[in-house]
């Protein structure tokens, strides 16, 4: 067996273990599918189930994490349905703006539904439609939809916020071991 064959099966196990190591971090570390993988749309008030499905995929497309099962996803459809039932012209918006999305769709990508596509794909068709007043509620919904929930905290690490145990100072923020002592 010459140094070269040694090497490549070197690094072909190096490969492998450390991808098991790194899946095993991960899952350890809580980057798994939270719970609750599932989410409806027929129980919307003012979309049409459809128009759900479409802001379920626009959300994940604005901010994709593979770890977060679509129920919290779901939550951002759900508020923005709660929204726009209250509100007509916010309806409008959002009514227009998925039609948007969806003839953007199906104009380029071969007759597929905004839901149906690829993540690239519906990268592309989002970018479209960056700068229009849907992108606009649709991303400040998601942010503080996604970012603003206590079990997605959990999942990247954040404690929550800090000012009723007395602020982050004697919370970890001091646990940086490269800080200089002074």
């Amino acid at each position: 067996m010459s140094n070269e064959d040694l090497e490549l099966r070197r690094r072909e196990f190096l490969k492998i273990a450390g991808g098991s190591a790194f899946m095993s971090l991960v899952a350890g570390a809580g980057f798994t599918a939270l719970p609750g993988t599932a989410w409806s749309a027929h129980h919307l008030k003012a979309l049409s189930e459809d128009e759900g499905k479409t802001l379920l995929a626009f959300a994940r497309t604005l901010f994709p994490h593979d770890f977060l099962a679509d129920s919290y996803y779901g939550n951002v459809v759900n508020a923005v349905d709660e929204k726009a039932a209250a509100d007509a012209a916010l309806r409008q918006q959002i009514t227009e703006g998925v039609a948007r999305v969806e003839r953007l769709s199906k104009k380029n990508f071969g007759d597929q539904s905004f839901h149906q596509l690829g993540e690239k794909a519906r990268t592309r068709v989002v970018k479209t439609v960056e700068g229009t007043p849907f992108f606009s509620t649709m991303y400040g919904e998601t942010l503080g939809g996604i970012y603003g929930h206590p079990d997605v905290w959990k999942v990247l690490g954040f404690e929550g916020s800090s000012v009723e145990h007395g602020g982050y100072l004697e919370r970890g923020f001091d646990d940086i071991s490269w800080l200089p002592k002074e």
